[in-house]
């Protein structure tokens, strides 16, 4: 095997919207490379089993889990053919700090010399012909005409290409970032592909479809195959509505065109993928505003919890019209 260490860059934050934790990966970038033995066409990240030749001349094993998630390489037009069993790769990436032959990959060099970028914000490594990164043209020629379609809301929405428009402000009180110490980045929900709970569940790179129900409206994640009910016809949760991790959200029309909602009785006990903790005193409250010419949907969250933020966390998006659909998760531990 062949590491080396090449240019540092910073990667996305631990806050961001992917998938665990990377925190303990790496932040300088290397390279490896070796025999392909498997890959792994799975969700929440594409895999791959590499043996490879370290510098004593050893044959070791690594394990090298992609940046993109299932949905997105089939979306970017990658395909699990594209990666032939035996032949030689390298990967552009980042080792694990904390476990043995685990690497964090966001560029794959093919064989033939084709790159497959497995990280699209990373944009590719080496120069020459490269394939898997959205393309931005997207945001402005949507597949679908969505004014002609008028179902406003009620549709399959999708993160804007590269995960662009994400804005976050996270006041985290002190307490809550010493809680942090406790967090396992080896052993928790993401790493064992339990299903997330609010907010964390609206922060992922997956679409979400809104279903009209009449008195309910159903927010579906393909993370994890979880689906939110929105109750349109009460004012507040009743008094025995029971705490779960989704929580219990109300919501109403401000127009004809932001769905507002506020959401209680989360027992989700994590703000994010990092082990900042949340309580359950924790108040949500969410607009959805599609634009006037239905091709995007604009999201803002507020946060409200003494116990965690200093003042009212804010984090904002937006999704786009790009006629995808809601494919079945399946996540699967590698």
């Amino acid at each position: 095997m062949r590491i080396i260490a090449a240019l540092s860059l910073l990667l996305l934050t631990a806050t961001a919207s992917g998938h665990h934790s990377r925190s303990h990966f790496s932040d300088e970038i290397s390279i490896i490379e070796g025999t392909l033995v498997a890959v792994h066409w799975v969700n929440p990240h594409v895999g791959f089993t590499v043996d490879i030749t370290n510098e004593a001349g050893e044959a070791e094993r690594w394990r090298v889990e992609g940046v993109t998630n299932l949905g997105g390489m089939r979306r970017d037009g990658v395909a699990a053919e594209r990666f032939t069993i035996g032949s030689h790769v390298r990967f552009a990436g980042n080792r694990s700090m904390r476990r043995p032959r685990d690497f964090l990959a966001t560029n794959v060099l093919l064989e033939d010399g084709v790159e497959v970028v497995l990280d699209g914000a990373a944009g590719p490594f080496w120069e020459g012909e490269f394939i898997g990164r959205p393309d931005p043209s997207l945001v402005d020629t949507m597949p679908v005409d969505a004014a002609a379609e008028n179902r406003g809301i009620f549709r399959v929405w999708s993160m804007a290409p590269n995960g662009v428009g994400q804005r976050a402000a996270f006041p985290f009180t002190d307490a809550a970032i010493a809680a942090r110490a406790d967090w396992d980045p080896l052993d928790n929900f993401a790493e064992n592909c339990e299903p997330e709970g609010m907010p964390r569940i609206m922060r992922n790179p997956h679409p979400f479809e809104f279903v009209d129900d009449g008195s309910e409206i159903r927010i579906v994640s393909e993370l994890y195959d979880l689906i939110r009910t929105v109750h349109m016809d009460e004012d507040a949760p009743p008094a025995d509505a029971p705490a779960s991790p989704l929580g219990y959200s109300v919501g109403r029309w401000d127009g004809d065109s932001t769905l507002v909602v506020t959401t209680t009785h989360v027992n989700w006990p994590y703000f994010d993928n990092i082990g900042t903790p949340q309580s359950e005193d924790a108040r949500m409250h969410e607009t959805f505003t599609v634009s006037s010419d239905q091709t995007r949907l604009d999201y803002r969250l507020t946060v409200t919890d003494p116990g965690t933020f200093t003042e009212p966390a804010v984090y904002e998006r937006y999704w786009l019209a790009l006629g995808a659909e809601i494919e079945l998760y399946d996540c699967q531990v590698f």
